[in-house]
Order: structure tokens, then C-alpha cells, then sequence
């Protein structure tokens, strides 16, 4: 019972300790971001800073924007370019196909609730 009240709050904390240090990282780069034009091209690491993508320590991830990134066409891919050998991301561009992704998601979600009920 005590090893268990002490894994319960150790989990506490840890939750409590990723939520900070990822509330950091957030001020942090709007700071610097005040102090900085934004592109309206991005790199992986600035459209996961953009969209706030952060794992537990606090570093923007962007395993799950490039994932999106190379999907097939026809299961509606993160649109990019590329220049040179680097991948970047137009932001008005990236942030419609997110608006669009989320309906998508919806209605799949939808679909799924009332196959289930049905």
C-alpha cells in the first residue's frame, strides 16, 4: 500500500514536472520569437515549436509531422517542399491542412462511434 501511495505521487510529479518544463520551453521560444520574424516557411523543428509539439522533457518532436509529411497522396499528406535536401513547410499551408485533418479526424471519429452503436 505505501509503495503504492509513493509510485502514485512520484507519478505526480513527473506529470507536474513535464507539464512546467514544457510551459518553459513555450515561454522561452515566444520570447524569442517576439524578438524574431516568423518564416513563412519552416523546418520540421520550428513547425513542432509553431504547433507546440513538445515530448516529456520538453523538446519539439517532430516525429508525428514528418510521419504526416510522407504520407501517400491519397491519405492526405502534410504538404512541403523541399529545398535543396531540406524539407520545410509553407505556415498558412500547414495550418490549413491541419484545420482539414481535424474535420477529417472528426468525421472518422464519428463514423467509428455510430458503427459501434449501430
Amino acid at each position: 500500500m505505501k509503495s503504492e501511495l509513493i509510485d502514485h505521487i512520484t507519478a505526480i510529479f513527473k506529470e507536474a514536472e513535464y507539464k512546467t518544463l514544457a510551459a518553459l520551453h513555450v515561454v522561452e521560444l515566444a520570447t524569442k520569437q517576439e524578438t524574431q520574424p516568423v518564416s513563412d516557411w519552416l523546418t520540421p523543428t520550428e513547425l513542432a515549436v509553431y504547433w507546440r509539439c513538445f515530448n516529456k522533457q520538453g523538446v519539439p518532436t517532430t516525429s508525428g509531422i514528418l510521419s504526416w509529411a510522407r504520407r501517400p497522396l491519397d491519405q492526405y499528406p502534410l504538404p512541403h517542399a523541399y529545398m535543396g535536401d531540406m524539407m520545410r513547410f509553407h505556415r498558412d499551408e500547414a495550418n490549413q491542412w491541419a484545420k482539414e485533418e481535424a474535420e477529417r479526424r472528426r468525421i472518422e471519429n464519428e463514423r467509428r462511434r455510430l458503427k459501434l452503436a449501430g
